[in-house]
């Protein structure tokens, strides 16, 4: 069985975006575990008043409760580029809003936020909450 991954846009406004994604690694899924789209910049809203398409993020904030796995975060990109990177049973939860943390990612950047889990048995749980600042290009 694959991973379930759950996905929710709790907000997708003109400025800020809240994502919800929740995974359960599923029986026999081979280390390293999947790499799941957290933030798909593609998929938000565009500018309510430029109608220009999203184009990047910038993180302000983010909350991970993973119960027996490990999850990387990154930036999406030719040679993805570590934002985060959590051992398993960890929970935490950050505030960068001041400053916000920019997409540092090079060749082939995409703007997107991915995760990759590094499982140690079926029915391991992370969920990330990330609330970002939306850039347009």
């Amino acid at each position: 069985m694959a991973d379930t991954n759950v996905s929710q846009v709790i907000q997708d406004g003109g400025r800020t975006a809240i994502i919800k994604v929740t995974t359960v690694i599923g029986a026999g899924t081979p280390p390293p575990g999947a790499t799941v789209t957290i933030v798909d910049v593609s998929a938000l809203a565009a500018d309510p008043i430029s109608k220009r398409a999203c184009t990047g993020v910038t993180l302000e904030k983010l909350t991970i409760a993973s119960v027996g796995v490990a999850v990387k975060l990154e930036w999406d990109a030719t040679s993805n580029v570590l934002l985060f990177d959590f051992p398993a049973n960890w929970t935490d939860e950050f505030d960068f809003t001041g400053y916000g943390i920019p997409n540092n990612a090079g060749a082939g950047k995409t703007g997107d936020i991915v995760a990759t889990s590094i499982p140690a048995a079926a029915g391991n749980t992370y969920t990330i909450i990330l609330t970002v600042q939306k850039l347009y290009g």
